[in-house]
């Protein structure tokens, strides 16, 4: 940190856009901390008071593209349903249909963590 010291009020906005940052593959938490002329600390802090484990799921809109008669039989069996779910962190997350979500919101949290 470079200057005199001094306290700043960031706004979420501001928070979040150098979390995202921080977030790019291969980029170091230090560079973008000395870019914005703050502590590493603070964006890790900053990243638990964003985080959403512990939080409630939020479910989005789900569209169905395809109709399947009940009446066809298909060819060959089924595949096993899989979701894939997008994380903040750039990361992708596969895991099927049917997963519990106590077992989902860990998998989600040690995936976010890793």
């Amino acid at each position: 940190m470079s200057g005199t010291e001094r306290r700043r009020r960031w706004s979420d906005e501001a928070k979040l856009r150098i979390l995202t940052e921080a977030d790019q593959p291969g980029v170091r938490i230090g560079d973008v901390a000395r870019r914005h002329d703050i502590h590493p600390g603070q964006i890790r802090l900053w990243r638990q008071s964003f985080s959403y484990v512990g939080r409630p799921a939020m479910f989005l809109p789900v569209e169905i593209t395809e109709e399947v008669s009940a009446t066809q039989a298909p060819d060959t069996p089924p595949a096993p349903a899989v979701i894939e779910i997008s994380l903040r962190n750039g990361r992708c997350l596969r895991v099927p249909a049917d997963v519990e979500l106590r077992m989902l919101g860990s998998l989600i949290a040690c995936v976010e963590a890793a």
